[in-house]
């Protein structure tokens, strides 16, 4: 029996590496966000294929194919009026 792929995040601490194992691009991103928020050195996750992941390419996931240039078309509407 197989589980299902995981995204890992983890973060050196003073006493230690804290990890955490999170079913989805979402709850990876929050987790990346409380290490931020805490201060923690190198943090660093780990997509379901094995491959680090940066920040924008967890919130590319996220956001999906069209998310930025559908942002960018809102900004320019909002600039031209």
């Amino acid at each position: 029996m197989t589980g299902a792929a995981l995204f890992v995040v983890r973060a050196r601490k003073s006493h230690g590496t804290a990890t955490y194992n999170c079913p989805t691009a979402e709850w990876a991103l929050r987790k990346l966000g409380d290490f931020q928020a805490a201060g923690h050195d190198s943090v660093s996750i780990v997509g379901p294929d094995g491959q680090s992941l940066t920040e924008a390419e967890l919130r590319a996931m996220i956001d999906g194919p069209g998310a930025a240039a559908h942002k960018a078309d809102r900004v320019t509407a909002d600039l031209k009026s």
